[in-house]
């Protein structure tokens, strides 16, 4: 299935640069989308490094927590321009409050801080605030007038629970959010932080930077893929082409890393999408197969269960392969009755269960795990076998 619209004659016109640059060759024969390359790492690095080798880049990098990195090198202005056409969520007289996490090649805190500067604000590039940090900053942060704050959910969701349990407030009108996903209760928790604040979202990668964008008048899993791009749906990942100037890489077919599907939205935008789990999410565990986001999804789903988090102790010598799993989680229900209910409702995992009970526990936390580097809240925590 195809989400957006793109002349053919416009794909195979882009795919055909992109060769002469370091990109997938193209077939003399090309009559459709089938019959070019799908591409990867490999042709945007070359790409991106032979398109910016005149105008200077900010080498940047996904990837480097759990495989190698994956660089790209992205121009100074970042791609804003053809951003502001469709997603404004700043204006000049924003105090924004920047928690995204600086440097380690990581894009998000230099998107944001560029995307500060394209909208002529003011910037408060603060990066993460750990809990027992906030008390010490709110009255710089009221002081300065913060309006606006932009993070991970995971980082948001901390943020604003801190405020609301020191009972203090910042009149944010203006949250941007992106990397994750939003569960329910993180979404209540800010917006019960910040009432008067509209939600902006958008989705994409280091290498592609903006895919797709959502506003205050969208339904927060719904975001709608820019114009000049086409979106192939499948369950490898999903494949992004664009053409046109003003992208920081344009791609053909490039794989992405998520499963996505097209979606309505209640604000009447066309192309709406919904990002549905990772591709790659499938795991073995005593040698049965597993999908993390089904799991997941059935956790978040019980009474009492806020988020969670699969803990993975890898086989030796099996790299997506466990031999035992703990399902971490935030909120006020029983860990036994949680796994009772897991088990339940899963009948690969009770099957599991049956022949190795040591293989499933559960365990309540105050916080789930993070990825240093970025912030995030991974689905998926992997432990050695020592």
């Amino acid at each position: 299935m195809i989400i957006g619209g793109l002349p053919w004659e416009r794909i195979l016109d882009q795919a055909r640069e992109l060769a002469d640059c370091g990109g997938a060759p193209v077939p003399a024969s090309a009559g459709g989308l089938a019959d070019l390359a799908v591409s990867g790492p490999a042709e945007i690095l070359a790409v991106s490094r032979e398109k910016t080798a005149q105008s200077g880049s900010i080498v940047l990098s996904s990837g480097g927590t759990t495989g190698p990195p994956k660089i790209t090198f992205v121009e100074y202005g970042q791609a804003l321009d053809r951003l502001h056409e469709q997603w404004r969520p700043l204006s000049p007289d924003s105090v924004f409050l920047n928690t995204f996490t600086p440097g380690r090649m990581w894009a998000s805190h230099y998107y944001m801080q560029a995307l500060a500067e394209h909208s002529r604000c003011r910037v408060v590039p603060s990066g993460p605030l750990d809990p027992e940090e906030l008390p010490y900053w709110l009255d710089a942060f009221a002081e300065l007038g913060v309006d606006s704050v932009a993070g991970t959910p995971g980082g948001l969701v901390e943020l604003a629970q801190g405020l609301l349990d020191s009972g203090r407030t910042l009149p944010v009108r203006t949250v941007v959010w992106m990397a994750e996903p939003w569960t329910e209760v993180a979404e209540k928790t800010v917006r019960a932080a910040f009432p008067e604040a509209g939600f902006w979202g958008n989705y994409g990668a280091v290498e592609t930077y903006v895919i797709a964008t959502n506003t205050p008048h969208c339904d927060l899993r719904v975001l709608h893929l820019m114009p000049d791009q086409i979106i192939e749906t499948d369950d490898e990942g999903a494949l992004l082409s664009r053409a046109g100037s003003g992208w920081t890489v344009p791609v053909v077919r490039y794989r992405l890393g998520d499963r996505l599907a097209p979606a309505e939205c209640p604000c009447g935008r066309p192309d709406g999408l919904r990002v549905v789990n990772r591709a790659d999410d499938a795991f073995k565990l005593q040698g049965s197969l597993l999908a993390a986001g089904e799991l997941l999804d059935l956790a978040t789903s019980l009474p009492g269960v806020w988020e969670a988090q699969l803990e993975l102790a890898r086989e030796a010598d099996h790299w997506h392969g466990a031999r035992r799993m703990t399902v971490h989680f935030t909120g006020p229900a029983e860990p036994e009755e949680v796994r009772r209910q897991l088990l339940a409702g899963s009948a690969r995992l009770y099957s599991i269960a049956v022949h190795h009970p040591e293989a499933l526990t559960t365990a309540r936390a105050g916080r789930l795990a993070r990825i240093e580097r970025t912030g995030k809240v991974p689905a998926v925590v992997w432990r050695d076998p020592s």
